[in-house]
């Protein structure tokens, strides 16, 4: 399934640009997964509980679990992420919650002034995270896995260590830091299953949107494409993987 240089620029062109980090307008599928991390962490969350969310981006996953606690803080490094956060907030119920420019790396907050510490595919500070966690309170993480859509960045001569330092922490060290820092594991968990982009535009949408080791550019990124769509379109769509890790901590 090869498309001309043209008819991909023509199908890029109609692809909107990413918002915040919102990635409705792609249309996947996946296998089954044990878990989804919005139905996970709501049943962690009370709602007398003050919550923070350590790198919410536009807010997008934070503002579905708004009614499920007491108060929370979003926060993230990018302004432009916190503007669209906020701009979010004004279309849901969530007057709770706040949305504030912050370095996950130096958090702005009291001693242990969080029931709940959230971080879905951002890094994290571990002593931070400790510090503003109160006695008994859980962090919970999802991040992205080391073999996540392998294929698709070997079509471009990537691999995941490509990305470079401090783009990824493992699961394996986060757990060991928490353990150190006297937090006990409750859970690790992990998936990798098959996953689909439907059409060629979700395709374009995902490269565009995502954080690759060089930006999206068609000039340059055309062949890798074709390659893409020569050796992984299926019945389903155009195949590839999606892997994730889990950990919930909690301070002792």
């Amino acid at each position: 399934m090869r498309l001309a240089y043209e008819e991909l620029k023509n199908a890029l062109s109609a692809v909107d640009d990413r918002v915040g980090w919102d990635f409705s307008s792609a249309h996947e599928a996946r296998d089954p997964v044990p878990w989804e991390y919005g139905e996970l962490v709501s049943k962690y969350l009370r709602e007398t509980d003050v919550v923070l969310d350590i790198g919410t981006g536009g807010g997008e996953r934070f503002l579905k679990l708004a009614p499920f606690l007491g108060r929370g803080l979003g926060v993230d490094v990018d302004p432009d992420m916190i503007a669209q956060a906020r701009r979010n907030q004004a279309a849901v119920p969530a007057d709770h919650v706040t949305f504030e420019v912050m370095d996950a790396f130096h958090l702005a907050a009291e001693d242990a002034s969080f029931d709940v510490v959230l971080n879905c595919h951002c890094d994290v500070a571990v002593d931070e995270v400790v510090r503003v966690l109160r006695p008994g309170g859980f962090f919970i993480t999802q991040q992205v896995a080391s073999r996540n859509t392998e294929d698709l960045l070997e079509a471009f001569g990537w691999t995941f260590a490509s990305f470079g330092e401090g783009w990824w922490q493992p699961v394996a060290v986060l757990a060991t830091a928490f353990e150190n820092a006297g937090c006990h594991v409750d859970a690790r968990a992990e998936y990798d299953v098959r996953y689909w982009f439907l059409d060629v535009a979700s395709l374009l949408f995902w490269l565009k949107a995502v954080p690759l080791p060089e930006p999206f550019d068609l000039d340059r990124h055309w062949h890798g494409v074709n390659h893409i769509l020569d050796r992984y379109v299926s019945d389903r769509g155009i195949e590839t993987n999606e892997h994730r890790e889990l950990l919930i901590v909690r301070k002792l």
